[in-house]
């Protein structure tokens, strides 16, 4: 288990929602197909649609996010609800790494969470808002035949806050190389490089190449050491 709470943590599983809902909603779904988690099919549940209203009785430009963050956190649930903690050490080490090399990307387990290092890495806030950090990010794994995989970021994750910010994002077919670490991510910038004014020494996520790139490097990771 991660060492702070996470996303689950506090939003689904310590006020008892995914006690009181994933088993009935689990139910309602039947076995997985064999193209992958069916999103639609899962919002179009009236359970589900009474899980939302429980997060956000007041429903309204924010809906579409929280029924991906719902439709994560069940795929999450299904696979143990554990998340994945990395150090910063670690996570420094990955940021720089030169290149992975071939490697076909594996995800450890057909869904789940990676919790980042507090505050380690930045989102730039856009239309006046401010910057964000990433607590981490969940993943589903989609049509194997496609190679599809599914990501979430979460930023903003703190005590006080009743809720978070999400970014969704769905990947294309793997490169040649089978993975997507050794891309460059940021057009005429470096990769991971800060997004902050003031913050030299901080990093930073500013594309969905440097959102791929890291998931492909915490994945080998685990892969590597579990």
């Amino acid at each position: 288990m991660a060492e702070r709470p996470t996303p689950f943590d506090v939003i689904f599983a310590r006020p008892g929602l995914a006690e009181r809902y994933f088993p009935a909603i689990a139910e309602a779904l039947g076995p997985a197909p064999a193209s992958g988690p069916d999103r639609e099919r899962f919002l179009m549940l009236g359970l589900v649609g009474e899980l939302m209203g429980e997060l956000a009785p007041e429903s309204g430009e924010g809906t579409a996010q929280i029924g991906l963050l719902a439709f994560h956190a069940f795929h999450h649930w299904q696979q143990g609800g554990s998340g994945r903690g990395i150090d910063e050490p670690t996570l420094l080490d990955l940021i720089r790494l030169e290149r992975l090399g071939d490697w076909q990307l594996e995800p450890p387990a057909p869904a789940g969470y990676i919790q980042l290092p507090r505050h380690a890495l930045w989102v730039a806030g856009s239309a006046g808002q401010p910057a964000e950090p990433v607590d981490g990010f969940f993943w589903v794994t989609g049509d194997p035949q496609a190679n599809a995989l599914e990501l979430l970021l979460v930023l903003g994750l703190h005590e006080g806050r009743p809720g978070v910010t999400v970014i969704e994002l769905a990947s294309g077919p793997l490169p040649t190389q089978g993975h997507w670490g050794d891309l460059q991510g940021r057009a005429g910038g470096e990769d991971f490089s800060n997004v902050l004014p003031g913050g030299e020494r901080l990093y930073g996520l500013s594309t969905a190449g440097e959102v791929l790139k890291l998931a492909s490097r915490l994945f080998w990771h685990l892969q590597a050491h579990g």
